[in-house]
């Protein structure tokens, strides 16, 4: 059934390619289960009935029939020329090309002008610096040029400590229940009411920039290593197995008899071992967040416990083995894959559909690895690269404003999305169908959570190098840093309070 419904948007996605005025719509899939709550769509045009049923139905937003009367949507995002980071396919994109993910989004502007009678602008800047310096010239200038923005999780939740956000609670027509928003949002990122970003299906690189564990599946073959989707199935993919598998795998690939980039060694984090978001992507896959915040706004850090000074010694262990190295050609671990540098590597859901299209090797596609076993589910994280939605306090129109986003977001539940993830990721990428049963396992399991939602320059994220630098210096390195982080996030935690 899941092949007969990516067929069906195979076929609805040819219909996109001739379409060139605004009144003609696109007719695509559904995805099953990639945000949130499910509910059922009605499609508002004629041509909905022409559709054939799949698993699921669509989704349907909230808003209104409303008239803007003309006016023109502003919105402040990264266009890097590239689709590399997945960043600037939040946003718009110039022209059909025939590619499923770029017209969809195409068309999402087209449906948008159409349904509210209003046209899109979206001057695209280099980078998420520009955005942020742009904004907050805009609100100090008191200015209302941009209706909202979509930029880099990491600098929004900077920029939000300025105070020139509103409350996304304040805003009309956002549903936060609606599953094109993560769905445990209002428990894990609103605090007194107060939400100052979201992402929603609409952020695709939510989902380009979600953390996997991929192997190379020619390399495992060769080696005799077990079936390890099976293992994925039982719960027992963990950093244990990982490491175990991976402990003496070493070949001289290049035959020189020196330890080098050239050979193959069974694991890899990249240049750094662990930190950053990848690391947090790790230390979140093993059931570890990083604060637990009250009612009263007091907050403790989780960091501060046995149980994640045993995942650092986990995480020592595997990056510090025989079979372990250091791989930094090109900053992307999936290369060290690809070029059998490793057996194993994290990586982004996006890096497959940017750069493992071409790979001519088999590659398998598995969850972040758990703790242990009796670890209840699978989780992982976002890269802190990701786009998410804010909006300046100069906003102009809360009304339009809210009804963009949730409109859009709506719109690409129904059609970015799938061509995404059913059509460029687990139809043309994906190298087995158990690759695409695990990639909806990864995106099932991303975590929505404060601590690293507001993390920006200064949280917890930044400092896991630190952290997990040496054996055994765990609890001594939490400390000589734990004094700095409480007064980063009491800081982001006032904002929530006043």
């Amino acid at each position: 059934m899941k092949n007969l419904r990516r067929m069906v948007i195979l076929l609805l996605s040819a219909a996109l390619l001739p379409v060139s005025c605004a009144s003609e719509k696109p007719e695509d899939g559904t995805t099953d289960g990639v945000s949130g709550q499910n509910a059922e769509f009605t499609q508002p045009s004629a041509e909905a009935e022409t559709v054939p049923e799949t698993e699921e139905q669509f989704v349907t937003d909230g808003v209104p029939e409303l008239d803007f009367g003309g006016a023109t949507v502003t919105m402040a995002g990264q266009g890097t020329g590239d689709d590399k980071g997945n960043n600037n396919l939040d946003m718009t994109v110039e022209e059909m090309t025939g590619d499923v993910v770029r017209d969809s989004i195409y068309q999402r502007t087209l449906a948008m002008e159409e349904r509210f009678n209003v046209t899109i602008a979206e001057p695209l800047m280099t980078d998420y610096t520009t955005i942020s310096n742009t904004i907050k010239s805009m609100v100090t200038a008191g200015d209302s040029t941009y209706d909202f923005v979509v930029n880099q999780l990491a600098q929004t939740s900077a920029d939000v400590l300025n105070g020139f956000s509103m409350n996304l609670n304040d805003i009309p027509y956002l549903d936060f229940n609606m599953r094109w928003y993560p769905a445990n949002v209002m428990e894990s990122a609103s605090v007194n009411g107060k939400l100052f970003l979201i992402v929603s299906d609409m952020c695709l690189s939510y989902v380009g920039q979600t953390w996997s564990m991929c192997f190379n599946k020619d390399l495992t073959t060769d080696l005799g290593i077990e079936n390890l989707y099976d293992a994925a199935r039982e719960g027992e993919w963990t950093i244990d197995k990982l490491k175990t598998i991976t402990a003496d795998i070493y070949l001289d690939a290049n035959g020189d008899g020196e330890r080098d980039q050239e050979d193959t060694y069974g694991f890899t984090m990249g240049a750094n071992g662990i930190n950053g978001c990848m690391g947090a992507a790790f230390l979140y896959g093993a059931g570890q967040q990083y604060l637990d915040v009250n009612d009263d706004f007091s907050f403790v850090h989780l960091l501060d416990s046995e149980h994640a000074q045993a995942v650092a010694e986990k995480f020592y262990e595997l990056n510090n083995q025989t079979g372990s190295c250091v791989y930094n050609a090109d900053g992307r671990t999936l290369t060290a894959m690809m070029t059998r540098a490793a057996v194993f590597a994290p990586s982004q859901l996006g890096h497959y559909y940017v750069f493992a299209r071409d790979f001519e090797g088999t590659f398998g596609v598995l969850p972040m690895p758990k703790f242990d076993a009796s670890q209840e589910r699978y989780a992982t994280l976002c890269d802190a690269g990701c786009n998410c939605i804010s909006v300046p306090i100069t906003c102009r129109d809360p009304e339009l404003t809210g009804a963009m986003i949730e409109a859009m977001s709506a719109y690409s539940t129904n059609y970015v999305n799938p061509a995404y993830v059913e059509i460029a990721l687990q139809t043309k990428v994906a190298r087995d169908e158990e690759s695409v049963e695990m990639m909806q396992i990864v995106l099932d399991s991303r975590v929505m959570d404060f601590g690293y939602l507001y993390c920006g320059w200064n949280g917890w994220t930044w400092q896991l190098s630190n952290l997990f630098k040496d054996p055994g210096t765990y609890s001594s390195n939490l400390q000589k840093n734990l004094k700095m982080m409480t007064k980063t996030y009491e800081k982001i935690i006032k904002m929530f309070a006043d």
